[in-house]
C-alpha cells in the first residue's frame, strides 16, 4: 500500500508475525493511512511478513523467531526477521524517510531489530509500536520510542499469552551494591492494555462479535496507538 509515494515524509512498515495470512493486516494499515491523511500528513504505508506468510513451513518460522529473540537479547543482529525487514526497507527506498515500525506478535521482534540497526546509522526512527508482541530487550536509547500494548478481554477477564513469552529482565546492581535480577531492566516505558474481544489473533478485527462498549477491535487498537504517536510527535519537534 502506498500513499503519496513521492512525498511522503514519513514511511510506515507494518510487520507481521508467525502464520499470518496474506491479507490480515490489509484493513489496519488502509486505517491507519487513512487516519494521517485526515490529519493532512502524507505517509507511505507498507506491509512485510518478516517470517513468511501461513503458507511457509510453520516449523521454519518458529526457529527463526528463536533465533532473532536470542539474537536480540545478545545485542546481535538478526539473520532472519529483522533481517529481512531492513532488506525490504532498501527494497521499497524507505531509506532517508522518518520510519514508523509497527509489530504484530513476531513481527515486533524483528521491527525492534530493524529499528536498532538502522537507528545504529542514523536513521531518523519515529518509534516501533509493539501489539501482542513476546517481550523482547528494548535499548536503552529506544525506550521511549517503543510503545507496548497487549490485550485484555473484559468478558471473561482473559489475556493475550504472547506477551508472557520472552523477558524484559537482566541483571542489575541493587543499592547496596548487590546484582540482583530486574524484571523490568530491558522493559519499554510506555505500555497500554487495550480492552478487546477475543485474544491474540483479534487485534485488528473491524465486525462483530469483537465489538466492546461500541468499538471494534480494530477501532481500539487504532485508537490507543494513533493517541500514542500524537504525543511522540510532539516530543520529537520539542527536542
Amino acid at each position: 500500500m502506498t500513499n503519496h509515494a513521492d512525498t511522503a515524509d514519513i514511511v510506515i512498515y507494518v510487520s507481521a508475525g508467525f502464520a499470518t495470512a496474506s491479507n490480515f493486516l490489509d484493513d489496519f494499515a488502509a486505517k491507519l493511512a487513512s487516519r494521517y491523511e485526515q490529519a493532512g500528513r502524507r505517509v507511505r504505508v507498507h506491509i512485510h511478513f518478516p517470517y513468511g506468510d501461513w503458507d511457509r513451513s510453520k516449523r521454519g518460522q518458529l526457529q527463526e523467531i528463536v533465533r532473532d529473540m536470542w539474537h536480540n537479547a545478545h545485542r546481535k543482529k538478526s539473520v532472519h526477521g529483522g533481517k529481512s525487514l531492513l532488506e525490504f526497507i532498501v527494497s521499497t527506498r524507505g531509506m532517508g524517510k522518518k520510519l514508523l515500525f509497527i509489530g504484530h506478535s513476531a513481527g515486533a521482534i524483528a521491527s525492534i531489530l530493524a529499528a536498532k540497526e538502522l537507528e545504529h546509522h542514523g536513521y531518523d526512527i519515529l518509534g516501533v509500536i509493539q501489539i501482542g508482541s513476546p517481550r523482547c530487550a528494548i535499548p536503552a536509547s529506544f525506550k521511549h520510542k517503543v510503545l507496548y500494548v497487549h490485550a485484555i478481554n473484559p468478558q471473561n477477564q482473559s489475556r493475550d499469552p504472547i506477551p508472557r513469552l520472552g523477558t524484559w529482565g537482566g541483571w542489575s546492581r541493587t543499592r547496596l551494591g548487590i546484582y540482583g535480577w530486574n524484571r523490568a531492566k530491558h522493559a519499554p516505558i510506555h505500555q497500554f492494555m487495550l480492552p478487546i474481544i477475543g485474544s491474540h489473533a483479534d487485534y485488528f478485527r473491524d465486525h462483530n462479535p469483537y465489538i466492546w462498549e461500541q468499538a471494534s477491535n480494530l477501532q481500539t487498537t487504532m485508537n490507543a496507538i494513533w493517541t500514542w504517536l500524537q504525543t511522540i510527535e510532539k516530543d520529537v519537534e520539542h527536542d
